[in-house]
């Protein structure tokens, strides 16, 4: 095959361009740091790239967002929930200095007032928000879990059912031939009316079961409904004292409680579970939204007939590939609502010796005011003060036992939000383990992503060095080629 130097120059200049094709890419590499600028420069490597950046993506959502977000709410629940213990601890040790009788007449003036603020604190703890959003209410994240003033809460008109069962079964005292104020000021002696003589205050055990809330609406036809299908019908009372019939129920709104006979105390006690349905509509500032514990229905204007079903609502966060964590604790896990109605039973028993100590007070006064000096007033007054020192003995042991009673109570509510606790630290572990983990990956995956992407500076340097060498070459072998012409050969 015959050369020409037409030949000779153009494949000089191919050669050339191909080394300078190298030089600019070995250019590129080091100005860029990058093996690759253009998915054509190597596909394969392109096509990892976008995979383990893709990956890289979405660990750092994970980690910077989802469960830097997720560690948040938990942080804040488990501190709602620590001092929800504390006040809890707090109230158990008040229990257990009442359960000992060591309140003297003034300290028990304030008692009360402080019982009612421990309990609003501990309510409280279930109102926490994080990032705006309520941390024990469910998917209502934008509702707190109690009513936060009068007026938001006045509008609120809900038929609530509640589901019980034996464990909710309990005695109270019921008082007997008691005096009230009208009966001092007339010397209104209790006596039998038989016999004449003089009664003294007495009081009984009545089985009972609350309800949520007191100051319910009554209702004639209110019902107990047990699972086995069979009701047992209610009849209302205004009267904390009243002693039901064996086969009665007495539902008193007011205190929203229901007086059990023997019988219907049995009947309740051996079924497998039962339901009371009632409604309320007064609601205060402070009180606990129902819908947050129990089915409901709500009657306000602007929602009427509106049916709520308790059920979980598990707010879960997308923590790890393919891997969710439940962050939410709901309210009936936590702030149980009967720790509201235990603490305003024991200020209940604790008024009942204030008010019988204020009584006593009136009565020594009465004695030693002129228009009782005379024999028959005395001996009444007398007879009144022998009467109310008995009661009060009654109701100081009424108390001293309901305090004793407060602290298994507290103990069981210190359980629960233990438990709850617990539970968040479980979860709080899970999630650190999670994400050391997802450091440990992306730390995986910054390497495989940096040796498939980055240059080894060292070899591209020495391959740069080479490539100019060899350009430098081409050139010089163009040169000697182009300059010779038909004249060298002649």
């Amino acid at each position: 095959m015959r050369i020409t130097n037409r030949m000779m120059i153009n494949n000089n200049m191919a050669n050339i361009q191909v080394n300078k094709n190298n030089i600019n890419d070995k250019e590129n590499q080091l100005s860029t740091q990058k093996k690759i600028n253009k998915p054509s420069d190597d596909p394969v490597v392109a096509i990892r790239a976008l995979r383990l950046r893709s990956s890289l993506d979405q660990i750092d959502q994970y980690l910077t967002k989802n469960i830097a977000d997720a560690s948040s709410w938990l942080d804040t629940t488990d501190g709602a929930l620590s001092e929800a213990n504390s006040v809890l601890t707090d109230l158990y040790n008040y229990c257990v200095q009442g359960a000992n009788d060591s309140y003297s007449s003034s300290e028990r003036k304030t008692l009360t007032e402080t019982l009612d603020k421990l309990k609003t604190a501990y309510y409280s703890e279930g109102d926490v928000d994080y990032a705006g959003r309520f941390l024990f209410t469910g998917y209502m994240t934008d509702t707190p879990l109690t009513y936060q003033s009068d007026e938001d809460a006045s509008p609120v008109d809900f038929t609530i059912t509640q589901q019980l069962t034996r464990d909710n079964l309990e005695t109270k005292k019921a008082y007997t031939n008691t005096y009230t104020n009208q009966d001092i000021l007339n010397l209104d002696v209790k006596k039998d009316a038989a016999s004449g003589d003089i009664i003294n205050p007495d009081s009984e055990d009545v089985y009972r079961f609350r309800i949520a809330y007191k100051d319910v609406i009554p209702d004639a036809g209110a019902q107990i409904s047990l699972n086995d299908g069979s009701t047992i019908a209610c009849t209302s009372t205004n009267d904390s004292n009243a002693v039901p019939g064996p086969d009665d129920a007495l539902f008193n709104a007011q205190t929203g409680e229901i007086l059990l006979g023997d019988n219907a105390y049995k009947k309740l006690y051996n079924s497998d579970g039962f339901s009371f349905t009632y409604r309320k509509d007064n609601f205060i500032k402070g009180d606990l939204n129902p819908i947050m514990y129990y089915d409901c229905v709500d009657h306000n204007p602007d929602n009427d007939g509106m049916v709520y079903t308790k059920k979980n609502e598990d707010i879960e966060y997308n923590v790890n590939f393919s891997q969710k964590l439940k962050v939410n604790t709901e309210a009936n896990d936590a702030f149980n609502i009967y720790l509201g109605r235990d603490i305003d039973d024991l200020s209940d028993k604790v008024k009942r010796v204030q008010d019988i100590e204020t009584q006593l007070d009136q009565v020594e006064e009465m004695l030693g005011l002129n228009n009782y000096q005379d024999d028959d007033s005395q001996s009444k007054l007398n007879s009144i003060k022998d009467a109310l020192t008995k009661e009060k003995e009654l109701a100081k042991k009424d108390m001293t036992d309901s305090f004793e009673k407060g602290i298994a109570l507290m103990q069981k509510y210190q359980q629960q939000t233990s438990l709850a606790k617990a539970d968040v630290g479980n979860r709080t572990s899970r999630l650190e383990l999670t994400k050391s983990r997802l450091t440990e990956q992306k730390t995986n995956f910054t390497e495989l992503k940096s040796k498939n992407e980055d240059i080894d500076l060292e070899e591209v340097v020495v391959n740069y060095s080479s490539a100019q060498t060899v350009y430098n070459a081409s050139l010089m072998a163009a040169s000697k080629v182009v300059k010779q012409s038909l004249l060298d050969f002649l």
